[in-house]
């Protein structure tokens, strides 16, 4: 085996223990890889003509921290509610308020509850939350655009996690099931302290921003099955929010806004001069580093002439960036 070919073996299977993993986070079953696979066809459409081997290297290892982030964030989460739970006390406390309000409780989307529509809004609703980041973020990882990877994790969720929390931390609001002393329709085998915990959190709903952050980023892709797949999904998500009892109206409505203004502040930052030098040097090195395990080859376009990182191509671009210059893909670029 040649150095060049054992090197980008080592970096497929690289990515291939990393996407694995993520999966193994929360035990992912076939209907969710099933998902994540079908959203991954037409991802040539939307890549960026670079080879593999100038961002595979570092595009593994920013998967790698994203990855390490989603391992550690589930038990950081249930910390601050325990936190929350024991030393919070929320100026603003709105389940009376929003248990008044006509509709708000969204029992016109419950005038229809087949036992095959309720299990298949409890699958979309359990997975949903992390599913719809990943399936966003490994396919900008397939795109090899180091723009889409940006905006994808930071309005998908870096950015959610930290602006959501003073809401959380001053707005007492619980879900529908909980405040109206219903059944919970997702069946959670809960305590009363513990159902009293997890029904926290409920303004703005952050299923659906992390969903609408999807949304909306997905309906700027080329991909015409891209966005007719996950964006139906997203939608299932932000539904199931509201069938089964979770949220109400006005903390989907909530959600949308919050989203909205997170892809704005990605689309900002990943705007910035800052962001643009990031990417360069992303490819650069990444350049460097296959020109070194492939002596005899050319170096790539981050190593010599004109670096197409500073020049993103796709639709979700700053409005001020150069056209791209049509950079040729490496010979040896993996199949797409």
């Amino acid at each position: 085996m040649t150095a060049t070919k054992g090197y980008m073996t080592a970096l497929v299977a690289a990515a291939a223990a990393i996407i694995f993993a993520i999966t193994r986070v929360e035990n992912w079953g076939v209907l969710c890889l099933l998902v994540l696979a079908v959203a991954l066809f037409g991802a040539r459409k939307d890549a960026k003509a670079i080879s593999w081997g100038q961002f595979m290297p570092l595009g593994i290892a920013v998967l790698f921290v994203f990855f390490l982030i989603y391992h550690y964030a589930n038990p950081m989460w249930h910390r601050v509610i325990g936190f929350q739970t024991a030393n919070m006390r929320h100026i603003f406390q709105w389940n009376d308020i929003f248990n008044a309000l006509p509709l708000n409780d969204a029992a016109f989307f419950r005038f229809w509850q087949p036992n095959w529509l309720t299990a298949y809004f409890q699958w979309v609703y359990n997975y949903g939350f992390a599913l719809s980041y990943w399936i966003c973020v490994i396919r900008a990882f397939f795109t090899k655009d180091v723009y889409k990877f940006g905006r994808y994790s930071l309005a998908g969720y870096l950015l959610q996690v930290p602006l959501i929390l003073p809401f959380y931390n001053l707005i007492l609001l619980q879900e529908v099931w909980f405040v109206q002393g219903t059944p919970d329709l997702l069946e959670r085998a809960l305590t009363p302290e513990q159902q009293f915990a997890t029904a926290m959190n409920c303004f703005p709903s952050m299923h659906t921003s992390i969903a609408f952050a999807g949304f909306l980023l997905s309906m700027r892709e080329k991909s015409v099955w891209y966005r007719w797949w996950v964006g139906t999904y997203c939608i299932s998500i932000i539904v199931s929010t509201m069938y089964l009892k979770i949220h109400w109206v006005i903390d989907v409505i909530a959600g949308m806004a919050f989203a909205y203004g997170c892809v704005k502040l990605a689309d900002w930052i990943v705007g910035t001069k800052g962001y643009a030098a990031f990417a360069a040097s992303f490819e650069r090195l990444g350049g460097r580093l296959h020109s070194r395990f492939s002596p005899s080859r050319k170096p790539d376009n981050g190593l010599t002439g004109r670096n197409t990182a500073a020049e993103p191509h796709d639709r979700q671009t700053r409005p001020d960036a150069p056209a791209q210059t049509g950079t040729t893909a490496d010979p040896t670029s993996l199949a797409e």
